[in-house]
């Protein structure tokens, strides 16, 4: 199940990531440790742009990731050429008819290629057999 993360929970996150304590991402930002752990908890106040930019430049994710107005983290301005989708597929993910978060954590799932290989066995077995059936039935005539 999918769920949106919090300003705090992906400050927190991207920088268990990263390995960082609190100390170690203030020596690197140059934001200090008490803002950085206010930052991280539920009951923060609020963040100025430039902690959110220089963060969002620290991590190398974009400022509507670190804000919640996005769930790209690391291409927030890729071209739609650079994507190499059918116009088709592009009707489709902007359809609404599909869920687009479940597809793309289909797709980037570990076994997703494995998934594709066995498809196209199974679907070209059938379209072999189909083959088959043909060349038969037309053979006997």
């Amino acid at each position: 199940m999918y769920v949106k993360l919090s300003i705090p929970e992906r400050l927190k996150d991207l920088r268990v990531e990263r390995r960082l304590t609190l100390e170690q991402l203030a020596a690197e930002t140059g934001l200090s440790k008490s803002a950085l752990g206010k930052y991280e908890t539920d009951d923060y106040k609020d963040i100025s742009p430039f902690a959110i930019a220089t963060l969002a430049d620290f991590y190398g994710v974009s400022t509507d990731y670190l804000m919640g107005r996005t769930e790209t983290k690391n291409h927030p301005n890729t071209a739609l050429h650079e994507l190499h989708l059918s116009d088709g597929m592009i009707d489709v993910l902007k359809s609404g008819k599909l869920n687009n978060r479940l597809l793309c954590e289909m797709v980037t799932h570990e076994n997703f290629r494995r998934f594709l290989v066995d498809a196209e066995i199974y679907i070209d077995r059938i379209a072999d057999m189909r083959i088959n059936d043909y060349r038969r039935y037309y053979h006997r005539r």
